[in-house]
């Protein structure tokens, strides 16, 4: 007996040519990503606009798995975060930020992180386990949508894992996020973001699709980066810059710096001068992100005066320089306290009790 094929492991062209193969029109695809990718209807038996006995067939050909929400947390600031397991008991985390007029999901990649980062929780505490499929990735943000009753309106790659070490299954379900007939999502409210992998960013920058780039500096001195960011030593700096000319050249698009502050260690003058150096020649867009505590951080946060201190200094560079409050604080749901931490201070009731997803 032929084991089921996960219809959500399928892109739309691949539904396409299966149904042809069944003897089926076209047009039965769109119908069943409808169903799967909008409605989110896991019961093939339930896709009532599709004659019974292709349902019949279909389920017996076809699976459509979910994730699985274990909590929801809300924060006091309108962020949410969702723990959601994995069809094989894994467990990650995506985190729903409301700003103004956007509604954005931000999701995992990979089920811990294999990085290690010096400032993020995820790799530091969780380890690395696995890559997710592109079907994790975009159930994500169907799953919050659908809890939220909100139409999804930004995504952005910045949850636990390393997207650029997933590369063909965070393309993938970029792709699917942006199909008209899955959720829809515009190509250029799609950001990807790297530590810097440099083949992903070669990659990327070939991709037709408009999709963001966004790199994690956090230093622009490469001996400070490979203290804080350890996989710098084998992507450089200064190779680092070339990839990143090469996808602006060829996508014309600003590109966003993502900058960590930790205190006493990446803000002084002598930092700024480097970012000034890197950055020079490149139409970019510099976020800084406060440092988030989490559980045997090395670093502490830094004061509201630290804040404005460096803040102030960067404002003086040709850049786009924006300070990035991070939602979420209240449930570690924050950027790099991505962790699957339950314990302690916070009240980890779920969002939705009794809420099928």
């Amino acid at each position: 007996m032929n084991e089921k094929t996960n219809l959500k492991s399928l892109s739309y062209r691949e539904l396409v040519g299966k149904l042809r193969d069944m003897g089926e029109k076209p047009y039965r695809a769109t119908q069943i990503f409808n169903w799967i990718w909008k409605k989110g209807e896991t019961d093939i038996m339930r896709f009532s606009d599709i004659k019974k006995s292709l349902r019949g067939q279909l389920n017996e050909m076809f699976f459509v798995p979910k994730l699985v929400e274990k909590e929801g947390v809300a924060s006091s600031d309108g962020s949410v975060k969702f723990i959601f397991e994995l069809p094989d008991g894994n467990e990650i985390e995506s985190v729903f930020i409301p700003d103004r007029d956007r509604r954005t999901v931000c999701v995992s990649t990979q089920v811990g992180c294999p990085i290690g980062c010096k400032f993020c929780a995820t790799g530091l505490l969780l380890g690395y386990k696995r890559n997710l499929e592109a079907w994790e990735i975009v159930e994500q943000v169907l799953r919050i949508s659908l809890a939220l009753g909100v139409r999804i309106s930004n995504v952005v790659y910045m949850g636990m894992g390393e997207p650029f070490l997933n590369y063909d299954a965070v393309v993938a379900s970029a792709e699917l996020l942006n199909s008209d007939h899955a959720l829809n999502i515009g190509a250029r409210k799609i950001t990807i973001s790297t530590v810097g992998i440099i083949p992903g960013i070669y990659r990327l920058s070939a991709h037709p699709k408009q999709f963001k780039l966004a790199i994690s500096l956090h230093s622009a001195i490469q001996e400070k980066r490979e203290e804080i960011v350890p996989i710098a030593r084998r992507y450089p700096l200064k190779e680092l810059k070339k990839a990143i000319f090469a996808y602006y050249h060829a996508k014309k698009r600003f590109i966003t710096f993502e900058y960590v502050l930790l205190p006493g260690f990446n803000d002084s003058d002598e930092d700024i001068e480097a970012i000034d150096r890197f950055l020079k020649g490149l139409p970019s867009k510099i976020n800084i992100i406060p440092f988030n505590p989490f559980p045997g951080a090395r670093f502490r946060a830094p004061t509201e005066e630290e804040i404005a201190c460096f803040h102030t200094k960067l404002l003086t560079l040709p850049y786009t320089v924006t300070l990035r409050r991070s939602k979420g604080q209240d449930v570690r749901a924050a950027c790099g306290q991505l962790a699957l931490l339950r314990e302690g201070k916070v009240d980890v009731k779920p969002l939705m009790k009794g809420h099928d997803l």
